[in-house]
Order: C-alpha cells, then structure tokens, then sequence
C-alpha cells in the first residue's frame, strides 16, 4: 500500500540547500542591519564567507587523506578545473550581486529580478549539451517559481538603470555558469562531496584575494570591524557551503534548472526571518510572489519526480 507521499530525492535535495541559501542571506541582510548600514559591508562581508568555504574545502582536504580516498570521485583532472571554476563563478557571482545593489539601491529589484532567472541559463545549456529534458511538470514548476521569484523581486523595488541592467545581467550569467558547472560535472560522474570540496577551496583562494585586497589597501576589511559580524559571516559561509553541496547532488540526481530554481527561490525564507527579527513586513506584491513561487514548489514537489534522461 503506497498512498504515501514521497518526495523525489533531487527535490529534498533542493529544498535543503533552499533552506542553507535562507539562512545565508537572511544572514548576510542581519550583518547588514547590525553593522547599522554600513554601505560597505554588503560587499566586503562575502569575503568572509569565501575564507570560510576555503576553511570548510581544507577540512574535508584532511578526512580524504585521513580516510585514503584523496580526490578520487572525479572522472580526470579536467573536472578539477571545472569545479575550482564554479567556485570561481560563484564568487564573482556573488559579488556582481553585491556590487550592483551598492552601486545602484534603487535596482534592487530589477537586479534581483533578472538575476533569478539563471536557472533558465541552466535548463537550456543541460538541454542543447546534456541533451537533457523536463518533462511538463517540471518545465511547469519551473516557470511558476521564475515568475514568482521576479513578482517577489519587483516587490522590493522597481527602480531601473543601465548600470542596474548589466550589474543583473552579469549575476544571472555568473551564477548559471555556476549552477550548470555542477550539473556537467555530476553528469559525467563526478562525485557531488570531492566536486563541492574543490569549489570551496577555489572560493576560499577568492576570499584570500579579497581580504588581501583590503587589508593591502585599507588596513582592514571595511564594514566588518567587529568580531560578532566576523562570527555571524562565518557561519553564513558554513550555511552556503552545505548550500552548494545540496544543490550539486540536487542537480546530479535531478534536472539541473528546476533545481536550480528552488534553491533560488529562498528569498521566501529571507522575507519571513526580516519579518520575524527586524519586523519589515514585506509588501502585497512580495506575498503574491512567495505564494507563487510555493506553488511552483509544490508543483515540483508533487510531479517531478520523473527522470530526466540523455535524449
């Protein structure tokens, strides 16, 4: 007797890493509020986050030597390099993202908007390159979740720019970059751990380079002066680490932009922590939006768990 619900694994998957991308930005958006708005802590407090997923890459380093497996869940050499550049992208990603709403806050939600969208980067590139389909459920949640997504995003603010334009332009493609990297490489065998691992380290070599930066430059690392925001970063950094390595096996076990959509959908999580801590209650079109993008989830949820399969 089987009237039981069960979850398909790539969509648990999903929404553990939506739950570890919550918590990351609500977090990122609470050091922001603490360090009383500093403007430049949005963008210098990623770099702690990209020292912590480097701390996170040497520790599992250690128990692959410790347990004498080393880096043997990769196919060839080649897919290190894949995985350090999705590290890479992820980055850059990230700070495209922050870089565009210091620069231009009116653009939030265009930004914001735009930049959701890279799950649709995804679909498409594990389409025409992994020959990979959606079946119609999946393609369908999918959509719903985009479109909820930029209601949400909209709802924030809908002040437009050139400079806002590129500065989303530049997040969508880094972070579909990002996302399709883990699903080429779990497609070709790639062990989802050893994968995520060398990601963190490559990210942690960016935090090194920003940090550098900063101190070279500065003398300290603007915005995050004080030890607790330190502290709060660093475990942002450990949330979005385990982040990445659900949303790898998510994309290895199942299609790569429904995926990716779910996990980009966490802005639900981060409207209801504002609400509950700092008592920001978001606007009609944000709550329109979320109620969207769950519907999509549910979509997913209830009927895609199909395989996708090489056409």
């Amino acid at each position: 007797m089987s009237g039981r619900l069960r979850l398909p694994a790539w969509v648990a998957y999903a929404l553990a890493s939506f739950l570890c991308y919550g918590v990351t930005n609500s977090l990122l958006g609470a050091i922001y509020e603490w360090s009383e708005r500093n403007p430049d802590t949005p963008v210098t407090a990623p770099f702690v986050l990209w020292l912590t997923m480097g701390a996170v890459g040497i520790a599992a380093t250690v128990v692959f030597k410790l347990r004498g497996r080393g880096y043997k869940g990769l196919p060839s050499s080649r897919f290190v390099w894949i995985a350090a550049a999705a590290g890479v992208t992820l980055s850059a990603a990230m700070l495209t993202l922050k870089l565009g709403l210091a620069s231009d806050p009116d653009a939030k939600g265009p930004i914001v908007a735009i930049s959701s969208t890279n799950a649709m980067i995804v679909a498409l590139a594990a389409f025409f390159i992994l020959r990979e389909r959606l079946s119609r459920w999946q393609l369908a949640g999918m959509l719903v979740i985009i479109g909820g997504i930029i209601v949400m995003a909209l709802g924030s603010g809908a002040g437009s720019s050139a400079r806002g334009l590129l500065f989303g332009l530049a997040t969508m493609a880094l972070f579909g970059v990002t996302n399709f990297l883990l699903k080429y490489a779990g497609h070709h065998g790639s062990d989802s751990v050893t994968t995520t691992a060398v990601l963190w380290l490559a990210a942690g070599v960016c935090g090194v380079l920003a940090v550098g930066y900063c101190l070279v430059r500065y003398g300290r690392l603007p915005g995050m002066q004080e030890a607790s925001l330190i502290l709060w970063a660093v475990l942002a950094g450990i949330t979005l680490a385990l982040g990445m390595l659900f949303l790898k096996l998510a994309v290895t076990k199942g299609p790569g932009g429904p995926a990716t959509a779910i996990t980009g959908s966490n802005s639900i999580l981060v409207a209801l922590f504002e609400f509950l801590v700092f008592a920001h209650v978001p606007p009609v079109q944000k709550l329109i939006g979320m109620g969207i993008a769950i519907v999509g989830i549910a979509v997913l949820s209830l009927g895609g768990g199909r395989a996708t399969a090489p056409l």
